[in-house]
């Protein structure tokens, strides 16, 4: 069926290529191709060049709509950058195969149902962590961080692409409410990054992801409030459990005057099972004509588990903090061309040898085309 859908989707593209009238009454078109490459004073990491595109069609009917998200994504390599400093590039690696090489993958499909100005539901494959944790300068590695730490918030541990439900519903004072249920295991949370084990949404050891979320928002300024619970088992850091479950809270803020912006996240995790306990990140971004400026910094605090466990091992773990600036020039009309230079400190909680700090900078270029 998922086949199915995929080749559905793929077709309806090539239609519209065609036929640019139909797409304009029945569907629109939009998304993007990115192009990025990065290099790093690790010795011991090569170099890496990504590419990555999309494509999203939608359909607004009376009463909701359908969006459809087909993606692809290059391969990575072993010894590349976005294996072994996973915090570098949000935008490498984003549909893989189970053996780790780039493929084209339907990675969202579902339906909005509108039951009138103030309440949704989204049923479907869809992207849960677009509903819960996105910022208006922080999000989107396509044209602005490319780092993870400043595209999401790392302790909460929201599922890939997967099966579930969303409910939004706008409260007569302005506040948002939002509530979803999906599957805890997405795509790339498979071990086989297929669809039929997507679909086995009761296999192994998986549970459900919960969150819920409430949201203020003006022109000027954003807050959410949020809790999150994944009831997937869980092996506890000191291996006593193995069936435990995680969950936490969190905090994005952002706010915007003139051609300023910027951009809080907190957050806090079981520290028993996750190893980073708590989180926090700031960002900022300036605008002037076609040049967008953006600086950012965080942290992911290792638990105090993992932390005790390290020592009595003499495992050299401390907390991660990544830095980044970056500078976007519009080349054209939906164009872009990036510079980017970040540091990470202790990537993946992994400090050098001697539990002195591990510290690694990562040059970059990246070109992005967006459009509809």
């Amino acid at each position: 069926m998922i086949k199915k859908l995929l080749f559905v989707s793929l077709a309806g593209l090539a239609v519209s290529a065609v036929s640019g009238r139909a797409l304009a009454t029945d569907w629109e078109l939009g998304g993007g191709v990115v192009l990025t490459h990065q290099q790093t004073n690790q010795q011991n990491i090569a170099s890496e060049t990504a590419a990555s595109a999309d494509l999203v069609l939608t359909k607004q009917q009376l009463s909701g709509g359908w969006l459809i998200h087909v993606e692809a994504a290059s391969t990575v390599k072993p010894q590349g950058i976005a294996s072994n400093l996973p915090e570098a590039n949000t935008d490498a690696g984003s549909a893989l195969t189970k053996s780790g090489k780039g493929r084209l993958q339907l990675s969202e499909l579902y339906y909005q149902h509108q039951f009138n100005n103030n309440q949704q539901l989204s049923v479907g494959l869809l992207d849960v962590s677009g509903f819960f944790e996105q910022s208006r300068i922080a999000s989107d590695e396509a044209t602005q961080f490319l780092g993870a730490f400043f595209t999401g918030n790392p302790v909460i541990e929201f599922p890939d692409y997967t099966l579930g439900v969303v409910y939004e519903h706008t409260l007569a004072a302005g506040p948002v409410l939002r509530a979803a249920i999906t599957s805890s295991n997405g795509l790339a949370d498979n071990s086989t990054r297929s669809y039929n084990q997507l679909l086995s949404v009761h296999d192994g050891n998986k549970g459900i992801f919960a969150a819920t979320s409430i949201s203020w928002r003006s022109q000027a300024y954003l807050l959410r409030l949020g809790a999150w619970a994944n009831t997937a088992d869980h092996t506890t850091l000191d291996g006593n459990q193995s069936n435990a479950d995680n969950y936490g809270v969190y905090m994005l803020t952002g706010y915007q005057v003139g051609r300023h912006a910027w951009n809080m996240r907190l957050g806090v995790a079981n520290e028993k099972v996750s190893s980073a306990a708590a989180f926090t990140g700031l960002s900022y971004q300036y605008t002037q004509g076609d040049y967008v400026l953006g600086l950012g910094m965080a942290r992911a605090y290792l638990s105090s588990e993992a932390s005790s466990l390290s020592n009595s091992a003499s495992i050299a773990q401390r907390d991660t903090q990544q830095y980044e600036l970056y500078l976007r020039y519009t080349l054209a009309p939906d164009i872009y061309l990036t510079g980017d230079v970040q540091a990470i400190v202790n990537s993946d909680f992994k400090a050098a040898a001697d539990n002195t700090n591990r510290v690694s900078k990562v040059y970059g270029a990246r070109l992005s085309w967006l459009f509809g």
